[in-house]
């Protein structure tokens, strides 16, 4: 029995919503209702529109916050250029019929589990959506009109699935109200003895939960936690909400945290994704700020990412720049760091989908590791990006419900 870290405190929040098919990983929610006005939720297109973002750095570049962080820039972002896959890529519809879809992760078997937000894991095995679930768990979903983030929105596959069958989720419960790191174990292809391994009392009202989780390469799990909707709340490293966690496989802390908890990175707004160069151990996330100032993210141990920024008075030496920065809305969702050697040429690249416009993009990286270009690679591309076991690349569509798979072409 894993043990079990039950965390009061001031709770968080990310980006993913739903009725109407409406996921608003960025700007939208409750912040500062009390200062600034929530805006209208919009839906999401589910075919490339050209979103504006950072253009190509110059070397030894950096950009950060520097702005109110509760109202737009009033600046615009160039745009980024759109080049297709090579030609020896393709892209392919795999297949529809997916109930909101928020994250998707893979077994070493050849399947791919993917969470539906209202509660249950499908299985896509041999390219065909099963019937039967792969499990299904008793979430706080609320059908809020226009959008909200809650529900099941989280997957990660253990490291060691084929010795101990281990498969991760991340969700909200009720009865109590809470947020929840869970393990389920697969036993003849369903996910039995669910297991809560972490949890903290509160769910946020609508949004801002955060949820995605990778594996580092020494065997723990990293986990982006939204600020549950209370910015100051994400300024303190000892509540988990606007932070990046760090736990054990079984819940427990390791030793060498930098604070006395799970936080491994704190200050974030909305970090919904996490991924890790399993070879350097580099580990990235994506940031939704408020009406814009989004950012992709190298997530360092003990670091502070601002938020809700220099409203706090935070110093710019304690703050933890990001790698690329956008002043537009575009809702960072899903993110991949591609470590095999099928797709040769995308190998090291860092990947993400971009809700607003339902855009895939694709980062490039200098010898010494910062941001050299980003160019958009494919369209519906909203919720989530993962490799399957075999070396090909999945993603999502959220409103569409569909999953796409980008493989060599016939």
């Amino acid at each position: 029995m894993g043990r079990i870290a039950h965390w009061k405190g001031r709770l968080s929040w990310l980006a993913l919503a739903a009725t109407a098919g409406v996921l608003l990983l960025n700007a939208c929610g409750s912040d500062a209702a009390d200062i600034v006005p929530t805006p209208t939720p919009t839906v999401a297109p589910t075919v490339t529109s050209t979103p504006t973002v950072t253009p190509t750095l110059a070397p030894g570049e950096r950009r950060r916050w520097g702005y109110d962080p509760l109202a737009p820039t009033g600046e615009e972002d160039p745009p980024i250029p759109s080049e297709p896959f090579p030609p020896e890529y393709a892209i392919e519809k795999l297949l529809a019929g997916l109930d909101r879809p928020t994250q998707l992760a893979a077994t070493p078997d050849g399947r791919l589990l993917v969470t539906e937000q209202a509660s249950v894991v499908r299985v896509v095995e041999n390219g065909r959506l099963l019937d039967d679930p792969f499990v299904s768990v008793e979430v706080f979903f609320p059908e809020l009109e226009g959008q909200v983030e809650l529900g099941l929105v989280g997957i990660a596959v253990d490291p060691a699935f084929e010795q101990n069958g281990y498969v991760y989720l991340y969700y909200t419960a009720d009865n109590p109200r809470r947020t929840v790191v869970a393990r389920v174990r697969d036993q003849g292809g369903r996910g039995t003895d669910l297991e809560e391994i972490l949890s903290w009392e509160g769910a946020p009202p609508c949004c801002h939960i955060g949820g995605g989780m990778s594996f580092a390469p020494d065997g723990t799990l990293l986990i982006g936690v939204g600020d549950h909707e209370n910015p100051v709340g994400a300024q303190n490293p000892f509540t988990l909400p606007g932070s990046i966690l760090r736990i054990n496989p079984d819940g427990s802390i390791p030793p060498d945290n930098p604070f006395d908890g799970p936080v491994y990175a704190y200050g974030l707004r909305n970090p919904y994704d996490v991924a890790i160069d399993p070879e350097t151990g580099r580990i990235f996330a994506g940031e939704n700020g408020f009406f814009g100032q989004d950012a992709v993210v190298e997530v360092k141990r003990g670091a502070n990412y601002g938020w809700p920024g220099f409203e706090l008075h935070v110093p710019e030496g304690e703050i933890e720049g990001p790698l690329t920065f956008y002043h537009t809305l575009g809702g960072i969702a899903g993110m991949e760091f591609y470590a095999s050697d099928v797709l040769s040429e995308l190998t090291g690249r860092l990947f993400y989908c971009r809700f607003l416009g339902a855009t895939l993009h694709e980062i490039e990286f200098r010898p010494d590791g910062s941001a050299s270009r980003e160019t958009i690679r494919a369209g519906n591309c909203s919720s989530d990006i993962t490799t399957g076991p075999d070396g090909l690349l999945y993603f999502l569509d959220y409103v569409a419900g569909a999953l796409y798979r980008i493989g060599a072409a016939q």
